[in-house]
């Protein structure tokens, strides 16, 4: 199977001829030999169909500096995730840990149109709630976690959240409701995966300040 999987993979990969493959690099014949005599498993990857090596273009970013600190940001991110999760899976009093084990209809993202600061997420986040007891909290138990994280690409915040809803009948309408209540924003959610970790994301940074919220209307019963 993993042979199968190896060879499909193999088959998508876009394929340069090595004078080609030297322009995008910007490098010379001698240092992409060079570097295959070291990297012996890379240079399995390429081919050489009709008498003419071929380099897959993916091997670009073995000689791109930028792209391979970029990559190892982004694995070092993940790995620091990592982490997290399992320390926190292991202290069984921690509030990541009680959070996973707890039942979740779905997890939600706010992007607000505006500009908003941290003060004005959590105000907006209790009003949601305040809005959806309002109109749900005789019929059903609701429960919110919400975190407020910064925007990578502009100004301002956004929020994360992950909702119970016990009455599974009233799933539509609450989120037609949420839908409502942001209305000038836009809404993202999903049926919650506990195996996607979405209350370890939201809680990645840790939970300090106006940068996160419980929030139910049966909290005491669940020792919250």
């Amino acid at each position: 199977m993993e042979f199968l999987y190896l060879l499909i993979s193999k088959l998508q990969m876009k394929y340069e001829k090595v004078n080609d493959f030297l322009k995008i690099i910007k490098k010379g014949k001698s240092t992409l030999y060079r570097f295959y005599r070291k990297n012996e498993d890379l240079y399995s990857e390429t081919k050489k169909p009709k008498h003419k090596r071929l380099i897959p273009e993916t091997h670009a970013k073995y000689f791109n500096s930028e792209i391979m600190h970029d990559e190892n940001k982004v694995l070092n991110q993940k790995n620091q995730s990592m982490r997290n999760l399992i320390d926190c899976l292991v202290d069984k009093e921690s509030l990541q840990t009680r959070l996973w084990y707890m039942d979740w209809s779905y997890f939600f993202t706010v992007a607000y149109k505006s500009e908003r600061n941290k003060k004005s997420c959590f105000k907006m986040m209790h009003g949601c709630y305040e809005y959806l007891i309002e109109k749900y909290g005789d019929e059903t138990d609701l429960r919110l976690f919400f975190t407020t994280e910064p925007f990578t690409n502009r100004k301002g915040y956004h929020n994360h959240f992950a909702l119970y809803v016990s009455n599974v009948k009233l799933y539509d309408e609450v989120i037609k409701a949420i839908q409502a209540y942001f209305s000038f924003d836009r809404v993202d959610y999903g049926v919650y995966d506990k195996y996607q970790a979405g209350v370890f994301y939201m809680s990645k940074e840790g939970l300090v300040g106006e940068d996160w919220d419980i929030l139910g209307n049966n909290l005491g019963a669940e020792n919250l």
